[in-house]
């Protein structure tokens, strides 16, 4: 990997266009505009108050800031430096806003969930969407643009509005048989809304969009329940996680569970490839915590070695949460599911292990695993969007950790690179829609990762990968050999 020059940013504003030409970054109450290779400034816009958020239209020509505290939104031209749009809220508040598919219109959202606004662009007209259930979720886009599914909550109950985007008018609404609905989420194909329980009830309710019941789903009746639901990008999956620790896949047909996956602390498949991070600075140094403490590098100073190590099974996950009952919203179940883009693979995160990575196939599916065990707990995974096996992971420590997988889960390829930079510490990441470079950030800085083309001539052993010093790679049917981290064949 290539790294840049450390910038500023504000509260982890730090947002790639679609067409992964451009980067927006928030500095206080300042939007820079660079170009998303050169990190040259080519726009630079000054807020009303400092920036809460900042977003993209879909076609990359405009971007948004708000200043959620004075419930004002502005927007601006990258392509007509002269044209500027100012939108206020006024007593209403404002505490999201959301673009639209058509790249014209600005959904915002009030205060207290009374109102959704639709403000448009072109002719300054506002529409509005009585009574939304939430601001931050809730809402959901057809894949085609043509349509808006929204919470809604009246008199205790739960409803879907569907919304014609041409004309913002109603085209559907029908009651959802929840009892306190978490989220809605429309499927790929278009062809079914599912909504979901909150964490206190298993419900699963899959809809037409015209509001016919397709199917339902509950794993059990008492305990918590669901936290987190994905779907496959083809629709034929509805991945749930939920308290149980356990993910389900239920099948488009039936909408039955077609594989469960389960976490449990000891791995003992001798078919189960595991990847260990070694770090020899961590390890000789003392934490107070549950897990050791990140190290640190001085200006000038000596890079930590960070590295993966290949370990058999029988294996034991460390780091193990155990939830304190007198809190809300206990670390336990699946924090984390994400697909690739293809659905070929599936990543989780077991909230009760959080320094552990999941990695599953499932075309073809298989038991087999890949399982990625970390020092410090996982805080953002991401899969490329150009290269679908592709995994970035980051820990809030001094690397960032790549993951390169097969579908037998035989050949795969992970790294550890440290950020060439004194004491920052990868909280956040993103890549670049492009799939050429990764956004790193710190908690008020930033850097970009360009990755380095593999040479297509390839080497001895067949290895075509570049390592620097802080990168190393390790590949299956390789042990350590506690030198460099490349090993032997077995």
């Amino acid at each position: 990997m290539d790294f840049t020059e450390l910038y500023k940013q504000t509260s982890n504003l730090c947002r790639f266009s679609p067409d992964g030409r451009y980067l927006a970054t928030a500095v206080q109450f300042r939007v820079v505009i660079r170009d998303a290779e050169t990190l040259q400034i080519l726009h630079l816009f000054t807020c009303t108050d400092s920036v809460q958020l900042v977003e993209w239209s879909p076609d990359s020509q405009l971007v948004c800031c708000a200043s959620l505290k004075l419930g004002v939104v502005q927007v601006w031209s990258l392509l007509d430096e002269e044209w500027t749009a100012k939108i206020s809220e006024g007593v209403a508040g404002c505490t999201n806003v959301v673009w639209t598919p058509d790249s014209r219109h600005l959904l915002s959202f009030s205060e207290f969930q009374l109102r959704t606004t639709v403000w448009s662009l072109t002719t300054k007209d506002a529409c509005y969407m009585q009574y939304p259930k939430y601001s931050d979720k809730g809402f959901c886009f057809r894949r085609d643009g043509k349509y808006l599914a929204l919470l809604e909550r009246v008199d205790c109950k739960d409803y879907v509005g569907i919304y014609a985007c041409d004309e913002w008018s109603s085209v559907k609404r029908f009651a959802l048989p929840t009892n306190d609905a978490e989220n809605i989420a429309w499927s790929p194909d278009g062809q079914y809304i599912a909504a979901w329980e909150s964490m206190l009830e298993y419900k699963v309710y899959i809809h037409h969009p015209d509001g016919r019941l397709a199917g339902t789903y509950s794993a059990y009746d008492s305990g918590l329940g669901i936290k987190t639901v994905q779907w496959s990008p083809s629709g034929q999956f509805l991945a749930v996680g939920s308290y149980d620790q356990k993910v389900r896949l239920l099948n488009y047909y039936t909408w039955k569970p077609i594989l469960e996956y389960t976490y449990p602390k000891e791995i003992s498949d001798p078919e189960t490839t595991i990847f260990r991070e070694r770090n020899s600075d961590a390890e000789d140094g003392a934490g107070g915590g549950p897990w050791p403490q990140p190290p640190t590098t001085e200006s000038g100073g000596q890079q930590p070695k960070i590295q993966y190590e290949i370990v058999p099974t029988p294996f034991a996950i460390q780091h193990v949460v155990r939830p304190d009952p007198d809190k809300p919203n206990p670390k336990l179940g699946i924090g984390m599911l994400e697909f690739n883009p293809t659905g070929q693979f599936v990543a989780v995160r077991n909230d009760t292990h959080p320094t552990t990575l999941h990695i599953h196939a499932l075309h073809p599916p298989t038991s087999h695993r890949l399982i990625l065990h970390h020092t410090h707990p996982i805080k953002r995974i991401q899969w490329n969007p150009q290269h679908p096996t592709r995994l970035a992971i980051c820990t809030a420590s001094l690397a960032v950790y790549m993951c390169d997988v097969d579908v037998g889960m035989r050949n795969a390829t992970c790294e550890a690179v440290v950020v060439p930079a004194a004491n920052f510490q990868t909280h956040h990441l993103t890549w670049n829609p492009s799939g050429t470079s990764l956004a790193l950030l710190d908690k008020d800085k930033f850097c970009l990762a360009f990755l380095v083309q593999e040479d297509e001539e390839g080497g001895e052993g067949g290895d075509t990968r570049t390592y620097g010093d802080d990168a190393r790679g390790f590949e299956r049917g390789y042990e350590d050999d506690g030198e460099d981290g490349r090993g032997t064949g077995r």
